[in-house]
């Protein structure tokens, strides 16, 4: 059975759709200070990225009932972003809440709609992330754990690009 494409929780509204992602919405965050490790892209780069993407939206509602079947006025509030086959590999990227709804208990519901999306893929063989903080909530929402290098042969690797803000 797939998974659902739409989680409803109070004035929330957690969406797989591409139609409904904000690019300028998402640019505007990686350009605030509360990203300090993103950057903004030119939008029809980011456009291109999204679409390449299985994107998990966080839209506020509207508070008119119309607005909200038609899914009209939603603002885009927050992201979590999997570049992924959607079959055997998933790397977590551009997860964010915007800080006025953080504290909500949002990131967590976040959370656990993607780990609710990669539990329904049976032959996933590993799901990916680089974090700086907010470890417990990977942990315990998504089940990862750091990866302990060299343990069962596996050494993680890593090339940082031009668009890299790490310096590394």
């Amino acid at each position: 059975m797939a998974p659902p494409t739409e989680w409803y929780r109070g004035n929330y509204l957690i969406s797989t759709s591409q139609s409904l992602l904000q690019p300028a919405v998402i640019n505007a965050a990686f350009d605030s200070d509360f990203m300090p490790y993103w950057k903004a892209l030119d939008e029809a780069l980011l456009k291109e990225a999204l679409s390449k993407s299985l994107c998990f939206g966080l839209y506020d509602l509207p508070s008119f009932t119309s607005q909200i079947a038609s899914k009209a006025g939603l603002r885009q509030i927050g992201l979590a972003r999997l570049i992924t086959d959607e079959l055997t590999i998933a790397y977590v990227t551009d997860v964010y809440i915007l800080p006025e709804h953080q504290k909500k208990g949002l990131g967590g519901w976040l959370m656990e709609c993607v780990n609710e999306t990669l539990s329904s893929w049976p032959h996933l063989r590993r799901t990916l992330l680089v974090a700086s903080e907010y470890g417990k909530l990977y942990e315990d929402k998504l089940g990862m754990r750091p990866l302990e290098q060299g343990k069962n042969g596996i050494t993680l690797y890593n090339k940082a690009g031009e668009g890299s803000y790490f310096g590394d």
